[in-house]
């Protein structure tokens, strides 16, 4: 429901920064022209695309974990409406500390004029993915389908992918050494323990 409040207020309040987002996806035009209108971060859409992820990406989890308990929930015994909580806090923990370690090495390396270009394109890749989950998740309720949350994968993997060709072939000047680094740590480590504790529950 929150998740729908603000795709609404979003098209109805933003609807050509949208559309210029949605057509970001697989349009290099359109990203330059969505980089050259101005920092994406001072505006409000990116605030509105980083909860539609948050509450998005949360639901998506709380269903998972729904059908396939992880075994260390099964000590807790919270219920739903508490894990969401609880998932939704460690989300945006996780996104503070994302931006944490960002400010602090794009400042130690000098890099801070590409801190714009990762910002964005990191805000169009949870766009697309909030997008997505928001597609599939009442299908996976309602419709009682929990098979169909391993669609995401693939998806996932896609939009990663086009991610990181995007950030591939928008920076200069910066070192790919300082670059495999960050990306490393902070955008593949953090996936791959998930990946890893749903393969032991699973």
């Amino acid at each position: 429901m929150i998740g729908l409040l603000i795709i609404t207020l979003s098209f109805v309040l933003y609807r050509r920064k949208v559309l210029l987002m949605l057509r970001a996806l697989l349009s290099t035009r359109h990203l330059q022209q969505l980089l050259r209108e101005g920092k994406l971060a001072n505006e409000r859409i990116f605030l509105y695309s980083i909860l539609l992820y948050l509450f998005a990406f949360t639901a998506f989890l709380v269903i998972f974990c729904h059908y396939y308990p992880p075994s260390f929930l099964a000590i807790f015994s919270l219920p739903s409406w508490l894990l969401y909580v609880f998932t939704f806090g460690i989300l945006v923990t996780l996104l503070f500390v994302a931006q944490l370690f960002l400010q602090y090495f794009t400042s130690i390396f000098n890099y801070v004029e590409h801190r714009y270009l990762y910002t964005t394109i990191k805000a169009l890749f949870r766009f697309y993915n909030a997008l997505f989950i928001m597609c599939i998740t009442p299908i996976i309720w309602y419709a009682r389908v929990p098979q169909l949350m391993f669609l995401y994968l693939p998806v996932f993997i896609i939009l990663f992918s086009i991610f990181f060709i995007r950030l591939l072939k928008n920076i200069n000047g910066i070192s790919r050494f300082h670059f495999f680094i960050y990306f490393c740590t902070l955008e593949f480590l953090p996936y791959l323990i998930i990946a890893k504790l749903l393969i032991i529950n699973l």
